[in-house]
């Protein structure tokens, strides 16, 4: 039933997803002014804007990374103690926004 509905939800907005600049991304801005209070964050990963996001933010070094979907993307995160990345599922045309 969910596949349905969210199949339906894309079919009802078909323009494609696109990363909008920091200005307009409400994840970005919460987690910029978050930064303010821990100011030592490494990351905030997010799943619900169904976008495979890696932004830098203000502090020049955090970033704001959104896993993306599967069902569109593909991507899904990595993270190895050191770093995470967004990797692509047999995806060799995935793209990750706001690099």
């Amino acid at each position: 039933m969910m596949t349905t509905f969210s199949g339906t939800s894309r079919k009802a907005n078909p323009s494609a997803p696109s990363f909008n600049g920091e200005a307009k991304e409400r994840l970005v801005g919460f987690c910029n002014d978050y930064l303010d209070q821990l100011p030592d964050m490494d990351y905030f990963v997010f799943g619900h804007r169904h976008l495979p996001i890696d932004y830098t933010l203000k502090n020049g070094r955090s970033r704001y990374v959104n896993l993306g979907d599967w069902v569109s993307f593909q991507s899904y995160g990595v993270f190895d103690g050191q770093d995470l990345q967004l990797r692509f599922f047999e995806n060799e045309n995935g793209k990750v926004f706001g690099k």
